[in-house]
């Protein structure tokens, strides 16, 4: 397994947002700018760097990255912000190779890696309906409950209003024997009305 630590911004290749080309950076030169102070990496504009700007433009400003023409070729701009590395280093989701995790522990870094997320979405124009969130939280917990003891459901507690319960492995069992069990005594029965006969699997006990 290959390290997956996220480092500092100044130690990455380039920004994922570029994800798929890879650009000839040259080395990064400190810059004071009105916005404060900057590291600027500059790299030669390339095919494929301006097929990923026509398309994702906003995202690549939002990182950075811009296109500028110097000396009548075009290069692409990596502004840096350093003004405040620690900020930087709070976002970093550190996950080493030498440790497991608790369900609790494993959370917290699915909700830095959401915000993370929410950070880069201001600008997304898409709507989701009520059905849409109800099925994303649904699968997200269908798959906590493939991975964790017990099951977790959403649960309507009143309208528009929901919550998370947990069922202890045991009792999710139980309940689950029991649905089969009513599933196999109204498909006896049903049988039992086409035919005049119940089958043996579907005797009472």
């Amino acid at each position: 397994m290959n390290s997956i630590y996220v480092q500092d911004i100044t130690d990455i290749d380039q920004p994922a947002e570029l994800e798929g080309i890879q650009l000839n950076w040259g080395p990064s030169v400190f810059v004071n700018t009105p916005q404060g102070p900057r590291d600027l990496r500059t790299a030669t504009a390339t095919p494929e760097f301006w097929d990923i700007w026509r398309w994702n433009k906003e995202a690549l400003k939002a990182a950075g990255i811009s296109p500028a023409r110097e000396s009548g070729s075009w290069k692409v701009k990596w502004w840096i912000n350093v003004s405040n590395p620690t900020d930087a280093r709070k976002k970093n989701i550190c996950i080493p190779e030498n440790k497991s995790y608790t369900l609790s522990e494993a959370i917290d870094l699915v909700k830095q890696t959401l915000d993370g997320v929410s950070e880069q979405s201001a600008q997304n124009k898409l709507r989701y309906s009520p059905e849409d969130v109800y099925w994303i939280l649904h699968d997200m917990l269908r798959y906590v409950s493939q991975n964790a003891s017990g099951v977790f459901a959403l649960r309507q507690i009143r309208k528009d209003t929901y919550r998370v319960k947990h069922m202890a492995e045991g009792f999710a069992k139980q309940r689950s024997n029991r649905k089969l069990k009513a599933e196999v005594k109204r498909t006896a029965k049903y049988l039992e009305e086409l035919t005049g006969r119940r089958p043996s699997w579907g005797e009472e006990e």
